[in-house]
């Protein structure tokens, strides 16, 4: 008798295991397929956004290989700006402030010194 009752709750249980254990790989499953889904979905944005940004990158060398190639048609204040690239105001005055002529140092200073060599 008692036996018999092991017996049956064994069986009650290890069904009861069983029915966990498909659940519970029944949910890995659709975890994993959603995972594959978002993966995909993330590298198709990146792969339109890669190539807009190259389409863009194009579009914009084209249009100033025209402008510089035409720039004999337009006047010479407009061609002297495109073909210098100017300093903004701040990069300017960054360049000012760090100029290495225009540091004092002063005489009694007995530190490394730096000399540049150009060849």
């Amino acid at each position: 008798m008692y036996y018999q009752s092991l017996s049956s709750s064994s069986s009650s249980s290890s069904s009861s295991f069983s029915y966990a254990a498909t659940k519970i790989q029944g949910a890995f499953r659709n975890h994993q397929a959603r995972l594959k889904l978002k993966n995909e979905v993330v590298w198709k944005i990146h792969e339109k956004l890669e190539y807009s940004n190259e389409q863009t990158e194009a579009k914009l060398r084209d249009m100033f290989e025209k402008l510089l190639k035409a720039s004999d048609l337009l006047s010479p204040s407009i061609t002297k700006l495109l073909q210098t690239p100017g300093l903004s105001l701040e990069e300017k005055e960054l360049l000012r402030l760090t100029n290495p002529d225009d540091i004092h140092i002063e005489a009694n200073y007995q530190g490394l010194r730096k000399r540049i060599i150009c060849l």
